[in-house]
């Protein structure tokens, strides 16, 4: 660590901000890149036969018909793209970085949700001889459940980068007023 001088800031400290302030906002176009490739990788999967398989991605049940789409997912796309957007627009500033924790964390209960209560099929039936039959199946976490650990965990790290930054400005900031405040003004000077 780089020790301050006599006003506590240097500008190490101040780039060490802005460096942040930056990840802050690179983090979260990651987060959107990890949930495009779930539209195609699923996050839940039964890993069934044809028809009876159960896939769930970030647009909801796949194959994506789009008379059947599933509002929750469309509003959580549209926060997701509206937060990697924002995280420009806002320079990441202290309410958008906790913005970002809370929907870093949100995404990771809807995740914890998913898995708790997976979609399940079950069928049953009766053959010609008069047997019964049937079945079940459960969708279970695939791939794509690591992808959206990790978007997750992306807009949680951009709101905490965001945090750190906007602390260090803020220090920045109230230094330099000190300093300007103890310089002496008027005709006494």
């Amino acid at each position: 660590m780089d020790r301050a001088g006599k006003t506590g800031s240097t500008p190490l400290a101040t780039a060490r901000g802005r460096s942040l302030n930056l990840v802050a906002r690179v983090l979260p176009l990651g987060a959107v890149a990890c949930w495009a490739i779930t539209i195609f990788v699923p996050v839940l999967d039964s890993e069934g036969p044809g028809s009876m398989r159960i896939r769930v991605t970030s647009l909801g049940f796949s194959p994506i018909d789009m008379n059947d789409l599933d509002e929750v997912y469309l509003v959580l796309w549209i926060i997701i793209l509206t937060g990697a957007f924002t995280a420009w627009l806002l320079s990441a500033s202290k309410w958008w970085s906790i913005a970002a924790i809370v929907l870093g964390t949100v995404l990771s209960l809807r995740l914890l949700q998913m898995v708790a209560d997976p979609p399940i099929m079950m069928w049953d039936g009766q053959t010609a001889d008069g047997m019964p039959t049937g079945g079940m199946e459960v969708a279970y976490p695939a791939a794509g459940f690591g992808f959206w650990v990790l978007g997750s965990l992306l807009f949680f790290a951009a709101g905490i980068c965001g945090l750190i930054a906007a602390a260090q400005k803020d220090h920045y900031r109230r230094e330099r007023i000190k300093r300007c405040m103890s310089k002496r003004h008027g005709p006494a000077a």
